[in-house]
């Protein structure tokens, strides 16, 4: 890896099992390219040109307003992923203020999951959905417990009041940026937000390779750490309690943001203690609950943006959430 390109290989060692079909992450992961190059082109009208001519035979998430065209090419198939990608915002759980629950619980106020949506993806309500909670909407563990947080009206005035009453007293939040597409606009929306409601935003820009590293420190946000930042996740992970791993309590020996919750993680364990749907469904709704009290996370929505590819590749998944290389060959 290097710069703006990628390069996977093929490993001959590994041998696939010879049973089952290959389904997402899941079967037997044939692979029928000896090498894969992955390049990362900021442009997104550059990407489209170079798709058009051949000159890659993938994109992996087209931006929006290329899709028209896309979709007219006939050298060119556009594909739906199965359960579509759940953008979040993620505050830091160590640090004022997002350490101060009250506070965490007085923005949820002011998310409108539209506006989200919207500034990434236009007005085309295909490509989003909103209301969405801390499961997929397609999962059977997604309820209505608590979503009258996100989906009543948004009054940044209240909101406002509320974080003034939690104890907000202008310290500078660390809103980390990353500029891939999709990622920008989310952030810019959190940004505008924040300051509607009188947060001091440290609006901090930066490609993803480095959000991702920033994202892992712990250090206060003063001397080179964070408060808050987007990410998504993709639908098969925000689907189920076992999976759901932005949806955990273990504090700082978890993922960043380090939320503390000792009812989750003890009602995530029911659930995996429990095989009946019924009870689970029950648990996954106590959790979502409590989430709702102690913000891991604000949910944005979800977005089913889908991917582009030459149309004499076949075997492409998209189960998965994300492009995998195997099962994916080219028509003589």
């Amino acid at each position: 890896m290097h710069g703006s390109l990628r390069v996977y290989e093929r490993f001959d060692g590994y041998k696939p099992r010879e049973d089952g079909l290959p389904d997402g992450t899941s079967g037997p992961k044939v692979v029928h390219f000896d090498r894969v190059e992955w390049h990362v082109i900021p442009d997104p009208a550059t990407s489209a040109a170079a798709l058009r001519a051949g000159e890659v035979d993938w994109w992996a998430y087209p931006s929006p307003d290329f899709l028209p065209q896309l979709r007219q090419d006939k050298q060119i198939r556009v594909q739906g992923y199965a359960d579509g990608f759940c953008p979040i915002l993620r505050p830091n759980h160590l640090y004022p203020p997002f350490n101060n629950p009250a506070v965490r619980r007085a923005l949820m106020g002011a998310i409108d999951q539209a506006e989200f949506m919207t500034a990434a993806f236009g007005p085309d309500r295909s490509l989003w959905q909103v209301p969405v909670g801390f499961f997929t909407p397609s999962s059977p563990f997604a309820s209505e417990v608590g979503m009258a947080a996100l989906s009543g009206p948004r009054n940044y005035a209240e909101v406002k009041r509320a974080l003034e009453t939690a104890g907000y007293r202008g310290e500078k939040v660390v809103l980390l940026v990353s500029t891939q597409p999709f990622f920008k606009e989310w952030s810019d929306v959190a940004a505008e937000m924040m300051r509607k409601v009188g947060m001091n935003i440290d609006y901090q820009a930066m490609d993803f390779a480095v959000r991702i590293q920033r994202a892992t420190l712990k250090k206060p946000p003063d001397e080179g750490g964070w408060n808050v930042f987007i990410t998504a996740l993709a639908g098969s992970i925000t689907a189920s309690p076992a999976t759901h791993f932005f949806l955990r309590g273990q504090g700082e020996q978890g993922y960043s943001g380090w939320p503390t919750s000792p009812q989750i993680e003890a009602l995530r364990d029911q659930w995996l203690d429990v095989s009946d749907l019924a009870t689970q469904k029950k648990l996954a709704a106590e959790i979502q609950a409590q989430a709702f009290i102690d913000v891991p996370y604000y949910p944005l929505g979800i977005n089913f943006a889908p991917t582009a590819f030459r149309s004499d590749l076949t075997g492409v998944l998209t189960a998965s959430g994300n492009p995998v290389f195997w099962s994916v060959r080219r028509q003589a």
